[in-house]
């Protein structure tokens, strides 16, 4: 035999409200923690990017001779890291232009033409100048991530 009361029903109805809110906060956080994860893997990935492109640079400056399909792969890959942080979730960061700008400028202005190439040594400003926009980008790259995701 079944019965109920319409006061046991009535009763009943704050723990509903506390189960389907609880199972919205926890689905919400989950969600959240996703996307923060995402974020720090993309992230994550883009800085080796940068890293294996200044180390790519360096290579290039410190040929002893122009090697210019290392040349052409720099300019492709400056091009695709541009284009990566203006793609989700990373074009939500404010990168300033001209951070990126430096990057590009410090790898192909000087040094990048066949005709005026030279082996640049450890100390050459060319290479500072490329460590310090990848470092630049990167240190960017990291308080964007914490000011929107911590």
């Amino acid at each position: 035999m079944c019965y109920s009361s319409g006061n046991q029903f009535i009763a009943q109805i704050p723990t509903w409200i506390l189960i389907v809110s609880g199972w919205y906060a926890v689905h919400y956080f989950a969600k959240e923690r996703d996307k923060c994860k995402e974020a720090r893997e993309r992230l994550d990935q883009l800085i080796l990017t940068l890293r294996a492109i200044e180390e790519k640079a360096i290579q290039f400056h410190q040929s002893t001779s122009y090697k210019g399909d290392i040349a052409r792969t720099l300019v492709f890959d400056i091009q695709r890291i541009i284009a990566k942080l203006k793609r989700h979730p990373l074009g939500s960061f404010n990168i300033s232009p001209n951070l990126q700008k430096e990057l590009r400028q410090s790898i192909t202005l000087k040094n990048f033409d066949a005709s005026q190439f030279s082996y640049q040594p450890d100390n050459s400003l060319i290479l500072s100048k490329v460590a310090n926009a990848v470092d630049d980008i990167e240190d960017q790259l990291e308080k964007e991530y914490e000011r929107i995701y911590l």
